[in-house]
């Protein structure tokens, strides 16, 4: 039996996950849309990646879309411990799974530098009520 427990625990340990980050953000979704009038596509290209703007266009208003995928990059940037620090906003790219579960996809510099750290997977909650986006990401070794 003590057999039995030592092989379970060294099993458990080579499959354990870890959280290596966490990161949360709320956004005005109004100040989303002032940035998008304002600075018109120049705003989208720094900020998302095509496909993400396609998804937001998809489903009105635009803003709200936005502001939930902002805050989301701005919670996964704090869980890579970075913040935008020398990763992209567009780095780091949201999307559905057919369930509905929103899910990251990182590129250039954000995947570099989860690699760095060893980061297997990102786990992301995204929420808006009352004129606010929120975003809760928890990253995973």
């Amino acid at each position: 039996i003590q057999r039995y427990g030592t092989i379970r625990a060294r099993l458990f340990a080579l499959h354990a996950t870890v959280i290596i980050g966490i990161g949360i953000d709320r956004v005005v979704i109004a100040r989303i849309g002032r940035s998008h009038q304002r600075f018109g596509e120049r705003f989208i290209r720094h900020c998302f990646t095509a496909d993400e703007y396609a998804l937001a266009c998809a489903k009105q208003p635009v803003e709200r879309r936005l502001a939930m995928f902002f805050a989301a990059k701005e919670a996964v940037s704090k869980a890579l411990g970075t913040g935008f620090v020398g990763v992209s906003p567009s780095h780091i790219e949201v999307y559905y799974h057919p369930s509905g579960q929103p899910a990251v996809r990182l590129h250039a510099s954000a995947q570099q530098t989860a690699d760095a750290l060893a980061m297997k997977s990102i786990h992301l909650s995204l929420t808006d009520d009352d004129g606010i986006a929120m975003a809760f990401a928890v990253a995973e070794s």
